[in-house]
């Protein structure tokens, strides 16, 4: 789509953003993560899928190594 290899386009990405493709893509679905789960009352599991991580225990194991919490302090706003 944009013409350039995937190494080539990893380099660039990082360049303008600061941060690899995939870290950046999971920054931004943690963040949403965090949005869901401090709105609302969606189960963990619900919020995990819709947030594109494969099961709850991968949201959760996410979590702790990014932000040194889990889904349910987050909920409880700990």
């Amino acid at each position: 789509m944009t013409g350039l290899g995937v190494s080539q386009f990893s380099r660039r990405f990082k360049t303008a953003t600061g941060e690899a493709p995939h870290q950046f893509l999971m920054r931004l679905r943690l963040e949403q993560a965090c949005r869901l789960l401090r709105a609302g009352s969606t189960p963990i599991a619900e919020v995990a899928a819709a947030c594109g991580f494969s099961h709850q225990e991968h949201l959760t194991r996410v979590m702790r190594v990014r932000l040194d919490t889990t889904p349910a302090a987050v909920r409880r706003g700990d």
